[in-house]
């Protein structure tokens, strides 16, 4: 089933002209996903490892939440009570952080593909358009 799925993912990425729309939905569901789509594969390298580190971080950071919760409950000395209770707020705090890192990481490389795929055609069009000085005037050929 995992590699009829995963077959099935890599073949949409295989599409000739770049679609826009498909691009942001891969960025939104697969990390890195527009990029590859788009045929950028150094951004995509570098949305996947930063996207991988912040939720690799995210799922530590809730590890440590749980084990201190453990530890404040467990014991019975008031000032490891205390001590634990103070990093358990710490690690929330960390854990928030990245959940937002994450969604802004996302956001962000969800936008780079939409725009990425929209100037996937850019090169033709930019041979096509032609501008002109001469003496006086300013001339812009567009060849259709």
């Amino acid at each position: 089933m995992k590699k009829l799925l995963i077959i099935l993912l890599m073949s949409g990425f295989t599409v000739l002209a770049a679609s826009p729309t498909k691009a942001m939905l891969y960025s939104a569901f697969i990390p890195g996903g527009g990029q590859i789509h788009n045929k950028a594969y150094t951004k995509a390298a570098l949305v996947i490892a930063t996207q991988g580190f912040l939720i690799g971080s995210t799922i530590h950071h809730d590890g440590k939440v749980d084990e201190y919760r453990k530890k404040a409950a467990d014991t019975p000395d008031p000032f490891l009570a205390q001590l634990y209770s103070e990093r358990v707020d710490e690690y929330k705090e960390r854990r928030t952080s990245n959940i937002w890192w994450i969604g802004i990481t996302a956001a962000l490389s969800m936008i780079d593909a939409y725009v990425d795929a929209h100037l996937a055609d850019f090169a033709d069009e930019k041979a096509r358009l032609h501008l002109r000085f001469e003496e006086e005037t300013i001339g812009l050929t567009y060849r259709f």
